[in-house]
Protein backbone atom coordinates (compact mmCIF):
# COMPACT_ATOMS: atom_id res chain seq x y z
CA UNK A 1 0.00 0.00 0.00
CA UNK A 2 3.15 2.21 0.20
CA UNK A 3 3.21 2.88 -3.39
CA UNK A 4 0.63 4.96 -3.38
CA UNK A 5 2.79 7.84 -1.59
CA UNK A 6 4.98 7.40 -4.02
CA UNK A 7 4.98 11.04 -6.37
CA UNK A 8 5.31 9.34 -10.06
CA UNK A 9 2.57 7.32 -9.01
CA UNK A 10 0.53 9.88 -7.11
CA UNK A 11 1.44 12.53 -10.38
CA UNK A 12 -0.33 9.63 -12.81
CA UNK A 13 -3.31 9.06 -10.56
CA UNK A 14 -3.94 12.31 -10.65
CA UNK A 15 -3.42 13.17 -14.55
CA UNK A 16 -5.51 10.42 -15.37
CA UNK A 17 -8.44 11.17 -12.71
CA UNK A 18 -7.74 15.29 -14.35
CA UNK A 19 -7.78 13.85 -17.79
CA UNK A 20 -11.53 12.06 -17.21
CA UNK A 21 -13.10 14.60 -14.92
CA UNK A 22 -11.98 16.73 -18.62
CA UNK A 23 -13.72 14.44 -20.56
CA UNK A 24 -16.80 13.99 -18.96
CA UNK A 25 -17.19 17.60 -18.18
CA UNK A 26 -16.33 18.85 -21.99
CA UNK A 27 -19.98 18.60 -23.74
CA UNK A 28 -20.68 21.21 -21.11
CA UNK A 29 -18.30 23.48 -22.40
CA UNK A 30 -19.59 26.75 -24.41
CA UNK A 31 -18.86 26.80 -28.07
CA UNK A 32 -17.25 29.26 -29.62
CA UNK A 33 -19.52 31.37 -31.63
CA UNK A 34 -18.29 31.32 -35.52
CA UNK A 35 -18.64 34.97 -36.79
CA UNK A 36 -17.60 35.67 -40.65
CA UNK A 37 -15.53 38.43 -40.69
CA UNK A 38 -14.28 38.17 -37.00
CA UNK A 39 -10.88 40.05 -36.31
CA UNK A 40 -9.33 36.57 -34.82
CA UNK A 41 -6.53 37.12 -36.79
CA UNK A 42 -6.22 40.54 -36.79
CA UNK A 43 -3.52 43.20 -34.77
CA UNK A 44 -5.20 43.87 -30.92
CA UNK A 45 -3.97 46.71 -29.20
CA UNK A 46 -6.49 47.90 -25.96
CA UNK A 47 -9.29 47.51 -28.39
CA UNK A 48 -8.33 49.74 -31.11
CA UNK A 49 -7.94 47.97 -34.98
CA UNK A 50 -4.16 48.64 -35.23
CA UNK A 51 -3.03 49.23 -38.75
CA UNK A 52 -0.78 46.03 -40.37
CA UNK A 53 2.38 48.51 -41.11
CA UNK A 54 2.49 49.12 -37.24
CA UNK A 55 1.06 45.55 -36.08
CA UNK A 56 4.60 43.90 -35.07
CA UNK A 57 6.14 45.46 -32.53
CA UNK A 58 10.29 45.15 -32.35
CA UNK A 59 10.95 45.30 -28.22
CA UNK A 60 14.47 46.85 -27.71
CA UNK A 61 16.21 45.07 -24.47
CA UNK A 62 19.39 47.50 -24.34
CA UNK A 63 18.17 49.35 -21.59
CA UNK A 64 17.14 45.72 -19.74
CA UNK A 65 20.03 43.76 -19.96
CA UNK A 66 22.75 46.07 -17.61
CA UNK A 67 19.52 46.59 -14.50
CA UNK A 68 19.06 42.73 -14.94
CA UNK A 69 22.99 41.99 -14.46
CA UNK A 70 23.11 44.86 -11.34
CA UNK A 71 19.96 43.17 -9.95
CA UNK A 72 21.16 39.85 -10.29
CA UNK A 73 24.83 40.48 -8.83
CA UNK A 74 23.97 42.68 -6.09
CA UNK A 75 21.32 39.90 -4.96
CA UNK A 76 24.22 37.39 -5.17
CA UNK A 77 26.47 39.29 -3.34
CA UNK A 78 24.22 39.78 -1.06
CA UNK A 79 23.58 36.27 -0.23
CA UNK A 80 27.17 35.07 -0.38
CA UNK A 81 27.76 37.83 2.25
CA UNK A 82 24.76 36.94 4.26
CA UNK A 83 25.92 33.11 4.39
CA UNK A 84 29.39 33.94 4.16
CA UNK A 85 28.61 35.44 8.10
CA UNK A 86 27.19 32.43 9.86
CA UNK A 87 30.43 30.66 9.61
CA UNK A 88 33.57 33.23 8.69
CA UNK A 89 36.40 31.16 9.07
CA UNK A 90 35.29 28.80 6.47
CA UNK A 91 36.61 30.23 3.67
CA UNK A 92 38.25 32.71 4.84
CA UNK A 93 38.45 37.18 4.29
CA UNK A 94 40.54 36.79 0.93
CA UNK A 95 37.31 35.08 -0.63
CA UNK A 96 34.87 37.60 0.06
CA UNK A 97 37.14 40.57 -0.85
CA UNK A 98 37.85 39.24 -3.68
CA UNK A 99 34.32 38.26 -4.61
CA UNK A 100 33.51 41.85 -3.69
CA UNK A 101 36.14 43.72 -5.99
CA UNK A 102 35.05 41.53 -8.64
CA UNK A 103 31.33 42.60 -8.39
CA UNK A 104 32.72 46.23 -8.47
CA UNK A 105 34.65 45.50 -11.59
CA UNK A 106 31.76 44.24 -13.26
CA UNK A 107 29.52 47.02 -12.04
CA UNK A 108 31.88 49.53 -12.87
CA UNK A 109 31.78 48.02 -16.52
CA UNK A 110 28.31 47.73 -16.84
CA UNK A 111 27.65 51.69 -15.69
CA UNK A 112 30.71 53.60 -17.17
CA UNK A 113 30.06 54.57 -20.92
Amino acid sequence: MNILLFPPVVFIISLLFVAGLAALLSPLAAKPARVPGSAKHKAYGCGEDVPEDQAKAIPDYQGFFPFAIFFTLLHVAGLMLATWSFNPLSSGIGLVAGYLAAVGVILAILFVD
